[in-house]
């Protein structure tokens, strides 16, 4: 039997949790700050010394370039041979954030709740979430997971732009508009304000009418992007969306204006399609964690079953 540690990192903090070879649980699920990366380091090890750990499996947020992660936010690159050979192990696994959390659907399949039915048609699933930046992923029967760069691409800034009645030259990216941050971005650019995407959220709920706005804005070109992606990937498993602020979002969510967005200015073929595709929320936390385990028994053939 292995123990192994599941990691979850970010550029300030980091989730992690313990199982082993022979369980489908994780346990000891905590989130640890860090001030810089000597401190990161400090604390995995150890997390891996107390734990008597033999194998890690991490996920980065970062573009992974085979054996090599280099971080979006901080100055750090993430290499599974150093990693094995510093700490001691086993085996060290390196993800992409978002391709762990395409793995993680046998362990979340229960927690997702629905912005649009649909009917499965073939088994691509896009799973995408809107945070810091904006990260997507794809997973083929479950099994076959492409991590992609889709919130730095540059195609359909300036016409999702005109949601928000705004010009800018730097709003650039997919992730500029559709994010977390961008939401605190945009808001500045309309009221002058620096808010967190969480208390423009606050103020939404409480009818602030340039919230209002923001809010509205983003969800119109979340619904138009994805209506694009889902024909890009041709996603006919449906489409998945994570993370805290597409859970907090998802009350608020008009579902009928969400599909007509979804669906706008399409052929009646595509149409078809999309009309099949479901839209759903993964209302789990730590999906990466999960994804981590479930990526590491995919490598041991171990089944796991949604109950």
């Amino acid at each position: 039997m292995s123990n192994l540690l599941l990691v979850d990192i970010g550029g300030t903090n980091m989730r992690h949790a313990i199982s082993s070879s022979e369980s489908n649980v994780i346990t000891n699920i905590c989130k640890t700050v860090f001030a810089d990366m000597t401190e990161f380091e400090d604390k995995l090890e150890n997390l891996i010394k107390e734990n008597n750990i033999d194998e890690l499996i991490a996920s980065v947020a970062g573009p992974k370039i085979n054996e090599s992660i280099a971080m979006t936010n901080r100055e750090y690159v993430f290499n599974t041979n150093e990693i094995e050979k510093k700490f001691n192990l086993k085996n060290c696994y390196l993800l992409n954030d978002w391709e762990a959390i395409a793995h993680s659907y046998d362990y979340v399949c229960d927690s997702i709740i629905n912005i649009k039915e649909g009917e499965s048609y073939n088994n691509t699933v896009l799973y995408l979430g809107p945070g810091t930046g904006l990260g997507a992923s794809v997973a083929i029967n479950n099994q076959f997971v492409l991590a992609t760069e889709v919130g730095n691409t540059t195609n359909s800034t300036k016409s999702l732009l005109k949601n928000f009645n705004i010009e800018s030259d730097t709003i650039v990216t997919l992730e500029n508009i559709i994010s977390g941050t961008a939401i605190s971005n945009i808001y500045h650019l309309k009221s002058n304000a620096l808010l967190s995407s969480e208390k423009i959220l606050e103020k939404y709920i409480q009818k602030d009418p340039i919230a209002k706005d923001v809010i509205d804005s983003f969800i119109k070109s979340l619904a138009q992007s994805l209506s694009d992606l889902a024909l890009t990937f041709n996603s006919g498993g449906g489409i998945l969306l994570a993370g805290s602020l597409m859970r907090s979002l998802y009350p608020i969510i008009d579902k009928d204006n969400f599909y007509k967005n979804f669906t706008l200015n399409k052929f009646d073929s595509h149409m078809n399609m999309l009309n099949l595709i479901s839209i759903g929320v993964i209302t789990k936390e730590c999906s990466p964690l999960y994804g981590n385990l479930s990526f590491y028994k995919k490598l041991i053939k171990t089944n796991i079953v949604c109950v």
